[in-house]
């Protein structure tokens, strides 16, 4: 099953988020680590094992203005880990925190295990400590690219088109290619490129309209259109 297909799926396995703390700037080592206690026992993704920490991670709401959210990671410090990371290797300021997510389903040993199925890697930097107790220990984030300097969106906004890439119907194979696919439609229903409906997978064609969406994915579903409907037209 295919990472669309099961986020698509009525009855999902649970989402699993994977950190790698890089300390390698400080002299440190690179930690990995899931959220849990010890008694769930390490995850194993793509043949390397997270261990299960008490680890709280927070603020990465999005909006459409201003500026872009300040995470926040709150890790325990009963065991003393935390504290001993503080102290020896500088606060971790400057280090780099990844966060990939994935589903249960994926992880390796299962049945359908997939080392390329994941979302991610989200990138941030250790900023700041803001609180440190004998509870836990929290660092305030910043997301690459705020560090970058980069401007939102980093594509051309056009108002009308989706420019998702759709998936591909191989003739040889008989079935649908995903690999370079943008789009998360894997419905077994095709339409033309007039939004009606087709027997023939091969005339699968998307109009790159907002009808588009709504005919793959029902109109009072939530549309992955990869258009800006919202753009209002401006004339000088």
């Amino acid at each position: 099953m295919s990472l669309q297909s099961e986020a698509q799926s009525l009855a999902p396995s649970g989402v699993i988020s994977l950190f790698t703390i890089d300390s390698s700037s400080v002299g440190g080592p690179i930690m990995h680590f899931v959220m849990g206690t010890d008694n769930d026992g390490p995850v194993v993704f793509n043949q390397v094992e997270y261990q299960p920490i008490d680890v709280q991670f927070e603020g990465l709401e999005t909006s459409g203005a201003g500026a872009l959210p300040t995470p926040k990671i709150r890790i325990s410090n009963v065991d003393g880990l935390a504290q001993a990371l503080v102290s020896t290797y500088g606060e971790l300021l400057g280090c780099t925190l990844y966060r990939v997510r994935t589903y249960t389903r994926f992880l390796d040993g299962q049945p359908e295990a997939d080392p390329e199925s994941f979302y991610g890697p989200d990138i941030f930097r250790f900023e700041r400590k803001t609180s440190e107790n004998g509870v836990f220990i929290e660092w305030e984030l910043s997301a690459s690219i705020d560090q970058e300097g980069k401007q939102l969106p980093g594509r051309t906004v056009i108002r009308n088109t989706c420019l998702w890439r759709y998936r591909y119907f191989n003739r040889s194979t008989a079935n649908f290619d995903y690999s370079k696919a943008q789009c998360p439609y894997t419905g077994s229903q095709s339409y033309d490129i007039n939004d009606q409906p087709v027997a023939d997978p091969a005339l699968d064609v998307p109009s790159r309209r907002l009808s588009c969406c709504r005919t793959r994915f029902g109109e009072k579903n939530p549309l992955p259109f990869g258009g800006f409907p919202g753009v209002q037209r401006v004339s000088s």
